[in-house]
């Protein structure tokens, strides 16, 4: 009995922090018989777990409630690029391709701290959410913020310099060995395999890498070239 009375009263918590990070979701609730509260599923992800994709995509829409969770977009290879963050009061916009039965942008997330997560079934959405003005409009301006994030990233990565993008690439593997090749790096910095093959080699030939087939080996911290 007392740990029932202590889940609930967890519970009770989980649901007022939701509500005071997204305040529109409080008003739907009390609009709707507590639909959100008797319904709404909690969950703690730690740092560098990824939150899966039954649960982020399928069975409902991710709020994120304390933490930061990373977005990122996967590739046909595997690779992963990196969009932006969803922090608590964010909202998570691959569940717009569920709601819209489009085809899924194979975008994944993962905790950079240990966060909690509140995902809210699709039905419930779908009947309650959409239909709900203060909901839409909270929804478009967060993804506004989100189109303008990613705009700034693309931007930086224009002015930046190919070397450069290429270095802090190869640093962000946090890795010795980078088992990749050159045309997908290529891809991951907006280049071409020629121009990237030409870079490494330079780099390779101030002592920083080696060149192995299928594989970069990092000789040298690399961050000393960006100082220079």
């Amino acid at each position: 009995m007392k740990n029932y009375g202590e889940k609930l009263n967890n519970r009770s918590k989980d649901i007022m922090s939701l509500y005071e990070m997204y305040p529109v979701l409080k008003v739907i609730d009390k609009n709707n018989n507590e639909i959100i509260s008797t319904q709404a599923i909690f969950k703690t992800v730690y740092s560098d777990e990824y939150v899966s994709s039954a649960e982020a995509v399928c069975a409902g829409v991710l709020f994120v409630i304390k933490g930061t969770i990373k977005i990122q977009k996967i590739n046909k290879d595997g690779e992963e690029t990196n969009l932006y963050n969803i922090k608590q009061g964010e909202f998570c916009h691959e569940a717009l391709s569920c709601l819209s039965n489009l085809e899924s942008l194979n975008i994944t997330g993962k905790a950079i701290q240990d966060s909690k997560v509140c995902i809210i079934p699709f039905d419930i959405v779908g009947r309650y959410f959409i239909q709900d003005n203060e909901f839409l409009l909270y929804m478009y301006k967060d993804l506004y913020k989100k189109f303008n994030t990613v705009l700034e990233n693309k931007e930086d990565m224009i002015h930046e310099s190919l070397e450069s993008r290429l270095i802090r690439l190869l640093i962000n593997k946090n890795s010795k060995i980078i088992y990749a090749t050159h045309n997908e790096l290529a891809f991951e910095v907006d280049s071409v395999r020629e121009v990237v093959s030409r870079k490494l080699k330079s780099i390779e030939k101030r002592g920083y890498i080696k060149l192995e087939r299928g594989k970069i080996v990092i000789l040298k911290d690399l961050n000393e070239i960006l100082k220079v």
